[in-house]
């Protein structure tokens, strides 16, 4: 019987190792590393600084616009709910008075 098993087969693999061989021998001068890494990661910091002070400025402006609106908000509440419904705290009130 004929199986086509890889343990059987008749190819050799030697040029498959020998290419895996010549790519193992790389060294790390192949590589290009930029040689100012350290500023990399100031530029990132410094980026993120920025971007946070920007958001923060924008939060602070936002919360100052409220801040300013509150005026509008301080009135006194309207109570319809509290009249629609029977037996509502704004009624019994009203009862308590009139007895």
């Amino acid at each position: 019987m004929i199986t086509s098993s890889p343990a059987n087969s008749s190819i050799s693999t030697t040029p498959v190792a020998g290419r895996c061989t010549t790519n193992a021998a790389m060294s790390l001068d192949d590589f290009r590393f930029p040689a100012n890494l350290v500023s990399l990661q100031e530029r990132k910091d410094e980026a993120m600084s920025a971007l946070k002070s920007n958001i923060m400025a924008a939060l602070n402006k936002e919360v100052k616009s409220l801040d300013d609106d509150n005026w509008m908000f301080e009135g006194p509440r309207s109570r319809i709910n509290l009249t629609s419904r029977q037996g509502g705290h704004f009624l019994k009130k009203t009862e308590e008075k009139t007895r």
